[in-house]
């Protein structure tokens, strides 16, 4: 017998299932080459130097790990975290220890905002297309979502301020500050400031998300005062989200959040009556990895495998897809290329892809709201953090084949 009140409860409640997650698992169905998720493969995490730092985070500071710690996550480890991203030009120099937080990945700190600042009924504006686990996020917390279009210089703030004049009041918005997923723009410095700007204007919130910062593919990560938008921190308006599941590994739930102190202070009361603590022995084997300068490495590793695999894949979709009229866009940084197609709608296609060519791919209209009805399909997002050089060329092969058989 079902325990039947829970069930309709848990039925009741407005769970958004990722789209992204139907093409995953379309893909894995057909065991298809997965050019969908954008977490990095295996062979590219730090895994021997992991494994010798977790003993000696044991030996030298055990009883830590194996105790309840501070709702912000453990003092040392933020600090340092901290200190390396004020080094790496992210944060601004002088930041105070009340300023930062950290919190079980960038997904689970916007999870955390929408909960303690969103009310049923409220507006929250974010890029369109995005990630879809955002709008979800929005959505399962009472929200209505507004679409914010992009272009390759990130967030359009001329559609967000005719939405504002035309009455919308969105409480929060966000958007992903460099190559988004999944279009792989930057938000431009000028488009910072003027999004700053309507935000003391029309009072709300910046969200700004930032997980592939690191992974710049065609020269050093941009960094410096003028990459990072102060107007709003003094004041409450902007909140600043990081992660290392890109750059160190997934599966090392880590992220942080920085902004005004009474709004760290706010959300790190929220994290605690959520998780009590964060994981303690994560917390320390990352700290021992800090402190040991690795990351510096693994950036550079982390580097180099993303741009190889981004350069092979690029170069058979310009050889075998351009022709048939397609159009490439290759990003500087981040874990997805974008491969536009030429009057074709990209779901049909990339169901087809999986199930009788082998690739898994993610078609744009999975990463629009459903507010946007009819959502836009113009373009398949691929992703070439996972697979080998190898089978990335053989996916733009199998991809070019699918479109020639395709009437044109």
């Amino acid at each position: 017998m079902k325990p039947a009140i829970l069930v309709r409860k848990l039925e009741e409640l407005p769970i958004y299932a990722s789209p992204l997650v139907d093409f995953i698992r379309l893909g894995l169905q057909h065991r298809a080459l997965p050019l969908t998720s954008g977490q990095p493969a295996p062979e590219a995490l730090p895994l021997e130097d992991l494994a010798r730092l977790a003993p000696e985070a044991l030996r030298s500071r055990g009883r830590k790990a194996l105790l309840y710690g501070s709702n912000r996550g453990l003092g040392e480890l933020r600090r340092a975290l901290t200190e390396w991203q004020v080094r790496s030009g992210v944060l601004p120099e002088g930041l105070g220890d009340e300023e930062v937080m950290l919190t079980l990945g960038s997904q689970y700190a916007f999870d955390l905002i929408c909960q303690g600042l969103i009310r049923r009924g409220d507006e929250v504006a974010c890029d369109a297309p995005c990630y879809p686990d955002t709008w979800c996020t929005a959505l399962r917390r009472g929200a209505s979502v507004l679409p914010l279009p992009v272009d390759e210089e990130g967030l359009d703030p001329d559609h967000l301020e005719a939405l504002l004049a035309g009455g919308h009041r969105p409480v929060l918005v966000y958007t992903v500050l460099h190559y988004q997923n999944p279009c792989g723009c930057s938000l431009s410095p000028s488009r910072q400031r003027r999004l700053l700007e309507l935000a003391e204007t029309y009072d709300f919130l910046v969200v700004l998300d930032d997980p592939y910062r690191m992974l710049a593919l065609d020269g050093p990560p941009p960094c410096g005062s003028d990459r990072f938008p102060r107007l709003g921190w003094d004041t409450g308006r902007l909140l600043y989200l990081g992660s290392l599941s890109k750059v160190l590994a997934p599966g090392v739930r880590l992220g942080w959040l920085a902004g005004h102190r009474e709004l760290v202070a706010g959300l790190a009361k929220l994290q605690e009556m959520s998780l009590i603590s964060l994981p303690a022995l994560d917390g320390l084997i990352v700290l021992e990895y800090l402190l040991s300068e690795g990351m510096t490495g693994q950036l550079s590793r982390m580097v180099r495998f993303l741009k190889e695999r981004r350069d092979v894949l690029a170069e058979g979709l310009r050889a075998r897809c351009l022709p048939l009229g397609c159009t490439l866009r290759v990003p500087s940084g981040g874990c997805f290329l974008r491969l536009e197609l030429p009057d074709l709608p990209a779901t049909p296609l990339a169901r087809e892809l999986a199930e009788r060519h082998g690739v898994a791919t993610v078609p744009e209209a999975a990463f629009w709201p459903p507010s946007q009805t009819p959502a836009p399909d113009r373009f398949l997002r691929l992703s070439f953090s996972w697979c080998t050089p190898e089978e990335l060329a053989e996916a733009a092969e199998r991809i070019a084949r699918a479109l020639e058989g395709r009437p044109r």
